[in-house]
């Protein structure tokens, strides 16, 4: 679900109000990890649109996580929103730059000095810096050694990789990184162009004390749609996404075939289809079909464990003729093209 609002944010002595247009993109329910990798990859596919893909970065984090590093660095409650605040003069800086290591070294002063902390403490913040947030595939090893092996920590770990694995999946790999400090940025050192996370204790809240069985998992981003506008390029040109017809990537047996049902997705979605999979990690084929059903959706893509893997083909069904093929995965793309422009309704195309 896609919103655009307007975030009015109100001084409460001056006599003006700044307004400052807003687009929301909430999942409500559904398998949180694949919630959180849909949200991650429709907010970089929005933000791509205006700014070439290698000068954006993604940052995770995880709120247990953030726990764990406070009472590992040995950091006093009362000192940390302070030493928050230092360490988001680094926020908008990549890991390992040489920005980011200048800037240390003012920040470290302070610390030492106005705070009084112990050196012993900001060095290992110096090392949550250096070692801790900095490419996913990195970091998060790193994080299991240093931190203690309580239950909690290790669930955030755990969640945290099956999140990165996700992504990898879906090609969103490049420039992801786990930060420690939360910072809205600068102009001259990056911009907050979208910021999200997960509200599940909100709606546990929120929920009727009528309402029976498991509050559902919720998911979503708010992106900054004036800054996008203000700082994308001048050469930007908005791109269209023509209709066509969707396509549902089902499974048959194999486990539910997440990881191939997501990979076939994000080729067709290389391709300019429309394309999408009941985001669950084993769903019936009933439930597949009910899904197909309820969204009006007449293309099924089916992949089964041996045709997949073997033969390496998948088959193409279409509900309102009743038409079905098996296609090799080399020329799925292809018949699908063909395919749609006459509306599937080419009966060469079905031999």
């Amino acid at each position: 679900m896609f919103t655009e609002e307007q975030l009015g944010i109100h001084h409460q002595t001056a006599t003006f109000s700044n307004i400052f247009p807003q687009g929301d993109f909430d999942i409500i329910g559904g398998t949180s990890a694949l919630a959180e990798a849909e949200v991650i990859k429709v907010t970089k596919d929005i933000v791509t649109c205006f700014f070439h893909e290698d000068s954006c970065d993604i940052h995770l984090n995880h709120a247990d996580l953030l726990g764990a590093i406070w009472s590992w660095t040995g950091i006093k409650v009362e000192h940390r929103v302070k030493v928050a605040e230092l360490l988001s003069m680094m926020g908008s800086l990549r890991p390992q730059s040489s920005e980011r290591k200048s800037k240390w070294v003012v920040i470290r002063r302070q610390l030492l000095q106005e705070l009084g902390l112990d050196e012993a403490m900001v060095n290992r913040l110096q090392t949550v810096g250096l070692r801790f947030c900095g490419s996913a595939d990195q970091a998060l090893p790193r994080l299991r050694g240093a931190l203690p092996s309580d239950k909690r920590t290790f669930k955030a770990l755990d969640e945290l990789s099956e999140l990165a694995n996700l992504l990898r999946i879906w090609r969103i790999d490049k420039n992801v990184y786990l930060r420690k400090e939360n910072s809205s940025g600068s102009l001259s050192e990056g911009v907050l162009l979208a910021v999200g996370g997960r509200y599940d204790n909100l709606l546990h809240q929120l929920r009727s004390s009528d309402y029976k069985g498991n509050p559902p998992t919720g998911m979503g981003t708010s992106l900054a749609l004036e800054t996008i506008i203000q700082n994308c390029p001048v050469d930007f040109k908005p791109s269209r996404n023509e209709a066509s017809t969707s396509i549902l990537v089902c499974s048959r047996g194999g486990g539910g075939l997440l990881v191939e049902r997501m990979e076939l997705v994000a080729e067709l979605w290389q391709e300019n289809f429309k394309a999408e999979f009941v985001p669950v990690p084993d769903p019936s084929l009933t439930e597949q079909y009910e899904y197909a059903n309820e969204h009006d959706i007449k293309c099924l893509v089916i992949i089964t464990d041996a045709s997949f893997s073997l033969a390496d083909s998948v088959k193409v069904r279409h509900l309102e003729l009743k038409k079905e093929k098996n296609v090799e995965r080399d020329n799925l793309v292809k018949f699908l093209s063909d395919a749609m422009a006459t509306q599937f309704r080419n009966p060469y195309i079905w031999i």
